[in-house]
């Protein structure tokens, strides 16, 4: 894989894609493709959500693949094709004639067409004393720290597929795990489900996590039924926050592109933003389906409306 290792002057490329995650990668492949000059950058201090996952089984061709193995074999691919790679967080976004300045924590390039693939990050900040304890028994990334729990209480928030992963994840390192939902139903895929069931993991069904407590760590939990508003404080060595997701968009409205009412970027079927010359791909898109293949997709529509773009076409 080519990596850059500086931006010098501002660089000119026909395809700068923000975000390296499958919808990053695959607009890259296809830039590259149709010989487009082609930059990925990605913030070197954040994972990608496909990276956080424990296993991936929805993915065509690789059943049960780990999100970090399958987030290296997307870079491989298009470094292979010569996307250039660099670890390099965005600042900033300068319209500049028919082109665009971007600005980078160590330099500075600029891009014919513009393509987000920012994707999403974890919702934070819905329960008490979550923040205080972050990184002190709360924890967002399953795959990440779930080892430092073998042997111990542990708390998974949420009913959607990452919290079906974390709690799996935990029982299978050996912890006690349970999982805490506020409605009657998963709404995690049935796959999913089916294995929390045969695990026997417990699930506080209609029940609200109403405050993390401790001291310098994690001690307790209060819950609260929904239903009959009765209280109780349980105890526990950490918590996993699975509560989905919001999209990572605020470069994206900085930059004048148009967000719907949940902040997720307002693309067509051509991957077009309200911006001529900028696109965008995957779940940073008011698009419905959140999914890695669905992603990938998006990047690949994305990549084809630049050159299409470029060529006046």
């Amino acid at each position: 894989m080519l990596v850059s290792r500086r931006l010098e002057g501002d660089m000119m490329y026909d395809v700068v894609i923000i975000g390296s995650g499958p919808a990053g990668c695959t607009a890259g492949i296809f830039s590259v493709r149709r010989n487009l000059k082609t930059l990925v950058l990605s913030d070197p201090m954040s994972l990608s959500m496909v990276e956080e996952a424990t296993v991936i089984e929805d993915w065509p061709g690789e059943f049960g693949i780990a999100g970090m193995e399958l987030a290296k074999r997307f870079r491989e691919h298009a470094g292979k094709l010569g996307v250039e790679f660099r670890e390099d967080k965005v600042t900033d976004l300068e319209e500049k004639g028919v082109c665009f300045v971007v600005k980078t924590q160590k330099g500075s390039c600029q891009g014919k067409t513009l393509i987000f693939t920012t994707g999403s990050r974890h919702r934070k900040g819905l329960v008490k004393g979550e923040d205080e304890f972050a990184g002190k028994g709360v924890s967002y990334c399953a795959s990440c720290d779930a080892p430092l729990f073998r042997g111990k209480k542990t708390l998974v928030l949420g009913g959607g597929d990452s919290a079906a992963m974390y709690a799996l994840l935990l029982k299978q390192i050996g912890a006690e795990v349970s999982i805490v939902h506020r409605r009657d139903e998963l709404r995690a895929a049935e796959a999913w489900q089916k294995k929390l069931f045969r695990e026997k993991i417990k699930v506080f069904w209609d029940t609200v996590c109403l405050e993390i407590k401790g001291d310098k760590f994690v001690r307790s939990v209060v819950l609260m039924d929904r239903k009959t508003q009765k209280r109780q404080e349980l105890k526990v060595d950490g918590v996993f926050v699975a509560f989905g997701e919001v999209p990572t968009s605020e470069l994206a409205r900085k930059a004048g592109l148009k967000l719907d009412e949940r902040g997720y970027i307002v693309v067509d079927k051509f991957q077009k933003t309200n911006i001529p010359c900028v696109f965008a791909a995957g779940d940073c898109c008011n698009n419905p389906s959140k999914k890695i293949v669905t992603a990938a997709a998006d990047g690949a529509i994305a990549a084809e409306s630049a050159y299409n773009h470029i060529k006046g076409q």
